[in-house]
C-alpha cells in the first residue's frame, strides 16, 4: 500500500487507476448503503475519489489509507444526503421496549441463512433514510454512536434511538416479507 500511495502522491496516472480499481467497489457499496440510489452513489464515489486525489499529500501514513478513504466516502455521502433532503432524526424517549428480542432471534437463528441475508439487504434498502444511514454506519461500517452523532450533527442518544428504530423496522419488514412468501407458496402449491 505504501508504494502505491507514494506513486499516487507523485501523480503517477497508473497508480491513480490501480488505487481506483482497488477501492472503487467497496467504497461504492458504502455510498450506496447511505444514499440508496445507484446514480447518487456513483456521483458521490467520483466526488470522493477527487477529494482523495486532491488531498492525498495530507495522508501521513500510507497504511491508514483504507480508513481515510472510507471516512471521505462516508462524509461525502452524508453531506449529499443533507444537501438533497431534510433528514429528520428524532429521539425515541417514550418507547423503550419496542424491539422484540425474540423476533430478532427468530430471524437470525433460522436455517435459511442465505435467504435471510438477502431479505435483510432488501429490508435495509426499504428503511427511511434516517434509519438506514444510522443502521448502516453502525452495523455495517462499524462506527460508534458517538462517531455517527458527530458526522450527522446529532447527539449520540439520537443515533442510538434511530438504530433501535431501524432494527424494529427491519424485523417488521422481514417478518412481513416472510409471511408474504409463505402466502405466495400456499397459493401456488394449491394450484
Amino acid at each position: 500500500m505504501e508504494h502505491l500511495v507514494e506513486r499516487v502522491k507523485q501523480k503517477d496516472q497508473r497508480a491513480f487507476k490501480e488505487l481506483y480499481d482497488l477501492f472503487a467497489k467497496p467504497m461504492y457499496n458504502i455510498c450506496f448503503r447511505i444514499l440508496n440510489h445507484e446514480d447518487d452513489a456513483n456521483d458521490v464515489l467520483q466526488e470522493s475519489f477527487v477529494k482523495v486525489f486532491q488531498n492525498i499529500h495530507q495522508l501521513q501514513k500510507a497504511e491508514l489509507f483504507p480508513a481515510w478513504m472510507k471516512r471521505i466516502c462516508v462524509n461525502t455521502a452524508i453531506q449529499a444526503v443533507k444537501n438533497n433532503k431534510k433528514m429528520v432524526l428524532e429521539e425515541w424517549e417514550d418507547k423503550p421496549g419496542m424491539v422484540n428480542l425474540q423476533d430478532e432471534r427468530d430471524i437470525l437463528e433460522e436455517t435459511e441463512f442465505e435467504q435471510n441475508i438477502h431479505a435483510i439487504h432488501e429490508a435495509i434498502k426499504k428503511l427511511p433514510d434516517r434509519y438506514r444511514i444510522v443502521f448502516s454506519l453502525h452495523v455495517i461500517e462499524d462506527y460508534s454512536h458517538e462517531e455517527i452523532a458527530k458526522m450527522l450533527g446529532i447527539v449520540s442518544g439520537t443515533s442510538r434511538s434511530q438504530y433501535l428504530r431501524a432494527k424494529q423496522k427491519l424485523i417488521e419488514l422481514i417478518k412481513k416479507n416472510k409471511s408474504n412468501v409463505r402466502s405466495f407458496e400456499k397459493v401456488h402449491s394449491a394450484s
